[in-house]
């Protein structure tokens, strides 16, 4: 598997692009679109918006020819019609050779806790993840998710709609009056919560706008150095919201003013969560799915291809995933009884049909987020075709490690390259 590959985090009006180089990630660039405008479930995006996203995906492709390029679609995306989202595939890799993913909540939820759990180990705490169209809430304690809570209708987005005076030179409503107004409508959590992991580039948002950030004193980690009482974040909240101008704080980020437009509103989402919550530390972060992403790229697969002239191949796999703790539906086991006969029985199958075995394969594919194809030199056998076929059923990730040989393969939305 590749170490170098380049991410694209495609949300409701931001487009992120990252490096993963000798297991470091690297962020290069952002790009705005408001993907919103002039949207419809049974439609999707407007064709312009559409034209804007595919030269974009072409330009990062062209200029990192030497990575894979993987990209994952969010938010607004998973808002349309499923035929409308085939149809967005289909065209994205018809023009770029890219599979356009479109990643369901649990999954995207499933990334950020691969990138924030485990990290504070005490207490129970609460991951918060703000975006354009809603919120994600995870609450945790070390390593251990205890629930999430998907926000639908609380997001930047949403909140400038409602309230569009909110992005005047001043703002034209009250901070107070917002946070009292979300407190309202957030769900009860039973469990007591003292620190808050604020993810979304909020630590370079912080830093920029001039928030007061001590040391991080509850644990060591460099990608977490500081953190902030609510109380100062909700004191400077109210300076972003009747002090400083939108002008001002466009000048802050000036590679990307537009950003700053959803400053307010975000501040204010978070800083309602944090009183209904009751919590002391809000700990900024700039980590975010892609770095769960780069970390464990996979929730659960299935690999296929075959196993009688590939086993070594599909061994070496299955080892890799494994030390990324990524869960391995199918095969089941890795130890051959019979390698090199024409159906391979693995250890822990003994006495079972072949295609009972396969039932399983297949059945397994219902549950995964991907399904990898090992297909050496493009060759791709029987059994795998089916399996390949019930995954494009389902509208699974599917992945060749090879560019594969058979011509209708290559016409099929997939990733080539692992």
């Amino acid at each position: 598997m590749t170490k170098e590959k380049i991410i694209l985090d495609v949300g409701s009006s931001t487009i992120k692009v990252y490096k993963v180089f000798n297991n470091e990630l690297i962020h290069l660039q952002n790009a705005s679109i408001s993907f919103k405008d002039n949207f419809t479930h049974d439609l999707g995006i407007s064709k312009k918006n559409k034209r804007l996203l595919i030269s974009f995906i072409e330009q990062v492709k062209t200029n990192n020819q030497n990575f894979l390029v993987e990209i994952y679609a969010t938010s607004i995306f998973r808002k349309m019609d499923a035929q409308v989202q085939q149809q967005l595939i289909d065209e994205i890799f018809e023009s770029t050779g890219l599979y356009f993913n479109i990643i369901s909540h649990d999954i995207e939820s499933f990334y950020m806790q691969q990138a924030l759990v485990g990290k504070y180990n005490d207490d129970f705490s609460l991951i918060m993840n703000i975006g354009g169209g809603s919120t994600e809430l995870i609450v945790m304690k070390g390593k251990n998710v205890i629930e999430t809570h998907e926000l639908e209708n609380i997001g930047v987005g949403t909140l400038i709609t409602e309230h569009p005076e909110i992005n005047k030179p001043l703002s034209g409503i009250k901070l107070i009056d917002l946070v009292e107004n979300i407190k309202r409508i957030l769900p009860d959590i039973d469990k007591r919560l003292k620190t808050i992991f604020y993810s979304g580039g909020e630590l370079t948002y912080m830093k920029l706008a001039g928030y007061h950030l001590t040391k991080n004193n509850l644990f060591k980690d460099d990608s977490h150095p500081k953190l902030i009482s609510v109380i100062d974040f909700a004191r400077r909240n109210n300076d972003i919201f009747e002090r400083i101008t939108l002008n001002e704080l466009e000048e802050l980020m000036p590679e990307n003013p537009k950003w700053m437009h959803g400053a307010r509103g975000c501040s204010a989402i978070a800083q309602a969560i944090c009183e209904k919550y009751l919590i002391e530390d809000i700990i900024p972060s700039d980590s975010n799915m892609v770095d769960g992403i780069a970390q464990r790229p996979f929730k659960r697969v299935v690999i296929s291809g075959s196993f009688r002239k590939f086993l070594d191949e599909i061994s070496k796999i299955r080892d890799e995933l494994t030390k990324k703790n990524v869960e391995i539906l199918s095969p089941r086991f890795i130890k051959p009884k019979n390698p090199g006969e024409r159906f391979v029985v693995f250890e822990g199958e003994e006495g079972e049909a072949p295609l009972i075995s396969e039932r399983h394969h297949i059945s397994s594919i219902e549950q995964i987020d991907a399904l990898i194809v090992v297909d050496p030199k493009g060759y791709v056998g029987a059994s795998a075709l089916i399996e390949i076929g019930y995954a494009h059923a389902l509208r699974k990730k599917i992945i060749f490690t090879e560019i594969p040989s058979e011509f209708m393969l290559n016409t099929l939305p997939a990733q080539f390259g692992l």
